[in-house]
């Protein structure tokens, strides 16, 4: 199923579909992302993987269907992701507000610079 660009803005807590650039800049991927901020032209996002690579700092939503995603869903939290408006394709939906809670606690101790481990949620 193929859905349309979404023209709206994207808000906090919400997740998208977005073309997210690979760490060695090497190309892109259409991959959830959990909006967190907006800083300029871009967004600040956490990527949402299927298969967690950082046990100590991913996480795993509470609710993953409210946002039409499987319950293999991991938040990538270790770190963020600056991405431009042009590369978010269309919303899921909102974050159930269990997982909100969550995402914002991480969030919150990430842009304050602390390191976090924790066990795998």
């Amino acid at each position: 199923m193929k859905l349309k660009q979404d023209t709206s803005d994207p808000k906090a807590m919400e997740v998208w579909n977005a073309k997210v650039d690979f760490d060695n800049m090497s190309g892109a991927k259409n991959r959830p992302v959990i909006v967190l901020a907006k800083k300029g032209d871009a967004y600040t996002v956490f990527m949402v993987t299927s298969h967690g690579h950082h046990p100590e700092t991913d996480i795993k939503l509470v609710d993953p269907y409210e946002v039409m995603l499987d319950k293999t869903s991991t938040v990538r939290t270790d770190r963020t992701f600056n991405v431009p408006k042009s590369r978010f394709n269309y919303k899921l939906g909102d974050l159930a507000p269990d997982d909100c809670e969550m995402v914002e606690m991480f969030y919150g101790r990430v842009k304050n610079g602390k390191r976090i481990n924790t066990p795998y949620v």
